[in-house]
């Protein structure tokens, strides 16, 4: 009886391992087909002037862009084994999820503050070097390339590419009265704002380095800076309005796939909203020096998870008072 137990052991040990071994090469089958886009199709679609300026040390970029496509089959490996979508909505689902949060948000962002759009747009300082709108187009293409190859790839591998018997329940409502939508997509934008410009302040504003290469200088407060932001820049205000409901647009789908499991819900879309986009600072680019990059990352990395999770615990469900939101089921 002792031996028998010991051999179930061990074989469930094994069973174990073989599974973590299994569930790594997925990732990096995932992270394969993220990389081979990256490079591929930004071969083809980055503009001469930044192959030009681009670091000599290319061996010093590929290690970068590995992590990159390692993170990206991480985020996405743990909402496709969560979801409770499968087949095609999960394909089309996340494929819009993904490329909404890891590209169209940030690329929004880039052309407001890293081209001359900026200073139409109100932005109120010029960065030192500016991005040619032509490697913007190039994100978006090499950003779509990425989303349309890893998902399809990371639903396949995982088995979730037939269609459940549970995919009638898909409703974005989640049930959801049009006045508790109102009020809910208000707190998003006003958290966003919180987030946006607090975290924009003490983490990244009051490093000489991001002064420097924004052209500007710190006014000794938060408040004084928010004064400034009002009075000077408000398009800037405007902005972060849209892109706090259209965070709220690109994390929809990831909310319904996952409301049954509210912790791992919040926690894999902090990560969907705050890892994609924001890792990508650690590539080296002509166009932002390390110490301005890693200062953004940091910044728009654990901004960006707070605002996810929370994004993610306002809308997974209904709620009928203030301290049924802390509550972790209906």
């Amino acid at each position: 009886m002792e031996k028998r137990q010991k051999t179930t052991g061990q074989e469930s040990g094994r069973r174990g391992i073989g599974g973590v071994f299994g569930f790594a090469g997925k990732v990096l089958l995932i992270a394969a087909a993220v990389f081979i886009a990256i490079l591929v199709v930004g071969g083809l679609t980055t503009p001469a002037e930044t192959a030009q300026a681009a670091p000599e040390d290319g061996a010093g970029v590929m290690l970068p862009l590995l992590l990159v496509a390692v993170a990206d089959g991480l985020v996405l490996a743990l909402i496709v084994t969560q979801s409770r979508w499968r087949g095609l909505a999960l394909i089309v689902g996340l494929t819009l999820s993904f490329y909404g949060a890891q590209t169209v948000l940030g690329q929004i962002e880039a052309l407001a503050f890293l081209t001359p759009l900026g200073e139409v747009l109100g932005a109120g300082s010029v960065p030192a070097l500016e991005m040619p709108v032509e490697q913007i187009v190039s994100s978006f293409i090499v950003g779509a390339a990425r989303a349309i190859l890893a998902v399809p790839l990371a639903v396949v591998l995982f088995g979730k590419a037939k269609r459940g018997s549970r995919e009638g329940d898909i409703d974005m409502s989640q049930g959801m009265a049009l006045g508790q939508w109102v009020l809910k997509l208000g707190v998003i934008v006003v958290l966003y704002e919180l987030l946006y410009f607090g975290f924009g302040y003490y983490v990244a504003w009051r490093n000489p380095a991001v002064q420097a290469f924004y052209q500007g200088t710190d006014p000794g407060s938060f408040l004084a800076q928010m004064r400034h932001v009002v009075t000077e820049t408000p398009s800037v205000l405007l902005l972060q309005v849209f892109r706090a409901l259209l965070w709220a647009v690109v994390a929809l789908p990831v909310v319904d796939m996952l409301e049954e499991k509210p912790w791992v819900g919040a926690l894999a879309t902090g990560l969907l909203l705050a890892i994609p986009a924001n890792i990508q600072h650690i590539i080296p680019n002509p166009y932002m020096p390390p110490d301005v990059r890693m200062a953004h990352f940091v910044e728009t990395a654990s901004s960006t998870f707070i605002f996810g999770a929370a994004v993610f615990w306002l809308l997974h469900r209904a709620h009928r008072s203030f301290a049924d939101l802390f509550g972790a089921s209906a």
